[in-house]
């Protein structure tokens, strides 16, 4: 039977993931979800595509307190009543909306991680970006709330690669097995725990998933998105790995959770 092996978060969009045991689901995503992100100081926001050591960071936000970590960086933390508040027009891939700013030693921070003058946004407690197309609102992610991926589908994949590549990669927030290679873009609407999600559109990936999770480093071969684009080429040439989900509803989810495909 289909269910819910590993669950991950990612507090600050493009840096490491965050394994849970259970979630809560909410109009947005996992609740903690990309509520982060680290952008130039005019606003444009900063990703792994280009700053590929962003995902050396750790960070950890409790809803009080967000602590960060890095293998070359002393750990910081700065607690949310220290949070500055100070408005940043923001963009996310064509939507244009306003974060707030964090705090001046978290920008610090950032800039020697990036190589470059950073700062971070909060999206606070709830998004102002608001998508149309999905009728609900995201967070800081690249365009859906939710991202889904099985197991077999890696293992499909590493079986016709080196068979070196790990799921962090591709940065799921639900990772499912017991199912077969792909079976996930068949489904349209799937049960886990108590939230319903519509399966909206399958993920178009990029150059971020060359990058290895635990250097920061890309790899030379353009592994593994060359091989996708051998097998999984859709419609404008875009390589296709993964569903992108929207939660119909709020509620729990847990690791072992049945899938019920509706």
């Amino acid at each position: 039977m289909p269910r819910l092996s590993s669950l991950h978060r990612y507090p600050i969009k493009s840096t490491a993931g965050e394994s849970l045991t259970q979630a809560e689901v909410a109009e947005e995503g996992l609740v903690g979800d990309r509520r982060f992100m680290v952008v130039k100081p005019d606003g444009t926001f900063l990703t792994a595509r280009t700053h590929s050591q962003l995902q050396r960071v750790r960070a950890i936000f409790d809803g009080t307190r967000l602590t960060l970590t890095h293998d070359a960086l002393p750990p910081l933390d700065v607690d949310r009543a220290e949070f500055s508040g100070v408005p940043l027009k923001t963009e996310v891939w064509g939507d244009a909306f306003t974060a707030t700013l964090v705090h001046a030693s978290l920008d610090d921070w950032f800039s020697q991680v990036a190589g470059e003058p950073a700062r971070l946004l909060w999206v606070g407690e709830r998004s102002p970006r608001y998508r149309d197309n999905l009728g609900v609102r995201v967070s800081f992610a690249d365009g859906y709330p939710l991202l889904l991926i099985s197991q077999a589908s890696l293992e499909d994949l590493n079986a016709r690669t080196d068979g070196s590549h790990v799921m962090a990669q591709f940065r799921p927030n639900l990772v499912v097995d017991g199912t077969l290679p792909y079976a996930e873009d068949t489904w349209q609407r799937i049960r886990i725990g108590e939230v319903t999600f519509r399966v909206d559109a399958p993920c178009a990936r990029c150059a971020m998933v060359t990058v290895d999770p635990a250097s920061g480093e890309r790899r030379t071969d353009k592994e593994p998105l060359k091989t996708l684009a051998g097998y999984r080429r859709g419609e404008r040439g875009k390589v296709y790995f993964g569903q992108n989900l929207v939660a119909e509803n709020t509620g729990w989810i847990r690791v072992d959770d049945p899938l019920v495909i509706i």
